[in-house]
């Protein structure tokens, strides 16, 4: 009998299967090849892959708006940094284009969506119910 392990990016939800591995740790060595990681978010340890570590370890200017898009409530509100972009896009493709959409989801169903993670959902959530004052980031 054999089985599959698969191991999925924490932000954007992109996944890496193997049969061959007879272990999450040993699947984790393998993907480190492949420039996935481990990082510290919100106290949290989550799984990165290689395209989500090298955006977040990509330099931005301070204080400045991104200027790669036009805005719109869901980048405004989603934050206009690569997470919020990233998150922003994926839930356009979905077909949710509103924040009254959105708020109809739950973090479950976030996560079903192609392109997000468990961190994208709870970021979109917490970013949804926050006040407008601490969305100016």
């Amino acid at each position: 009998m054999s089985h599959s392990i698969t191991i999925r990016c924490d932000i954007c939800g992109a996944t890496h299967s193997s049969s061959a591995a007879d272990s999450v740790g040993a699947l984790r060595e393998v993907i480190v090849q492949m420039s996935w990681s481990r990082a510290r978010w919100d106290g949290r340890v989550i799984d990165m892959c290689g395209g989500c570590g090298a955006r977040e370890m990509a330099p931005s200017a301070p204080g400045r708006r991104c200027g790669s898009c036009e805005g719109g409530e869901l980048f405004d509100v989603l934050g206009h940094d690569r997470i919020g972009h990233r998150l922003a896009n994926a839930l356009l493709r979905a077909g949710i284009d509103n924040l009254e959409l959105l708020s109809g989801f739950s973090a479950r169903q976030l996560r079903d969506l192609d392109g997000i993670g468990a961190v994208s959902a709870r970021h979109a959530l917490n970013r949804l119910h926050s006040a407008p004052n601490e969305r100016r980031a």
